[in-house]
């Protein structure tokens, strides 16, 4: 069995971002459109007493056994994400398993927080090293008409509770649109003065074409020129699986500021993952068009060594550079069915 994934453009693939739901319990539109006729959950984690979620999602078993499958083929950081991977019933033990697969190195989690603050302690424990917190306001207003809940309190005592379980890093993700919260970007910058976290400032991307809009755009040098000017910025250098963003840090601070720009200046050349939806399909990018459906050669009872063939095979031809504009023509697409 090959020992490790590489494309045809000799990159090693060893990151796999793992959506456990496209559920959520917020209704950000950059995520998921209005359209999509799916209902926030109630603020609680799904339970039987719940209805199911609006797509089918691959069961847990399933989901372990593939982890197991990219681990032998040399991935070592998988990242749970969603729709919000917290409202999924049975995930804490889920992540434990994966923690405890062979080859596993890391194991993160991308969260909104809102479940954080009875959740943080139990996510340590279980085995997340790194949590990236989405955060698009500090103000609870905004934050309510940004995300369509008003749970910003829950979200930010969330984000203190994470400070306090002993994670390797806590990472606030915020998303940057001029004219909603871009004069929120120093007030972000701020916050790693007196905290040992990292903010990291994303730009506004099309990842769900139909609420895209131009107009909301900022490039990652106009919001870097923001930060710079309450201090001096200077570089720091990434840990190993610190992903595209370039990191600093303002001088006197506890924590970093990063800066992602994935559409003024693609990372593409260093890229190292794949993306495996809540319904088990293998994407090899966020804009990708061409996917593997993974779970019913599961159904249909592929071995280990089958899945892992049909794996290699669609990682090689992970595309050099992505196509966002391809991608942005689709207006049914969305992030919360490709997994955040």
């Amino acid at each position: 069995m090959t020992l490790n994934i590489t494309d045809e453009h000799g990159r090693r693939v060893d990151y796999l971002r793992v959506s456990v739901t496209d559920r959520c319990n917020l209704k950000c539109e950059y995520c998921r459109p209005p359209s999509s006729g799916q209902p926030p959950s109630s603020g609680q984690p799904l339970s039987s007493g719940q209805p199911p979620a609006p797509c089918h999602m691959v069961k847990f078993k399933d989901l372990l056994r593939l982890v197991q499958v990219f681990a032998s083929l040399g991935v070592r950081k998988f990242r749970v994400t969603g729709g919000e991977p917290l409202v999924r019933k049975g995930v804490l033990s889920f992540i434990r398993q994966v923690k405890q697969t062979p080859g596993v190195e890391q194991v993160a989690l991308t969260t909104n927080g809102v479940f954080l603050a009875d959740m943080a302690a139990p996510l340590r424990e279980a085995g997340v090293g790194v949590i990236n917190i989405s955060l698009d306001s500090l103000r609870p207003e905004r934050y309510a008409a940004i995300t369509g809940g008003d749970l910003f309190h829950q979200a930010r005592a969330g984000i203190d509770a994470a400070m306090g379980a002993g994670f390797e890093a806590v990472k606030i993700n915020m998303v940057v649109m001029r004219g909603v919260n871009d004069d929120e970007v120093a007030d972000f910058a701020r916050l790693t003065m007196s905290n040992k976290l990292q903010v990291r400032f994303i730009e506004y991307m099309p990842a769900t074409p139909s609420t895209w809009s131009r107009e909301k755009f900022m490039t990652m040098d106009q919001v870097m020129e923001r930060v710079g000017a309450l201090g001096a910025l200077a570089p720091e250098n990434k840990a190993r699986w610190g992903g595209p963003a370039k990191i600093y840090k303002l001088e006197g601070a506890m924590g970093e500021v990063g800066f992602i720009s994935p559409v003024t200046t693609h990372f593409c050349a260093a890229c190292n993952r794949l993306r495996l939806t809540a319904g088990g399909s293998l994407l090899t990018c966020l804009f990708s068009t061409d996917r593997l459906e993974l779970e019913p050669m599961l159904t249909n009872g592929a071995s280990d060594e089958q899945l892992a063939q049909a794996i290699a095979s669609h990682a090689r031809i992970k595309p050099a550079v992505r196509d966002m504009e391809t991608y942005s023509r689709d207006m049914d697409k969305s992030m919360i069915k490709v997994g955040g």
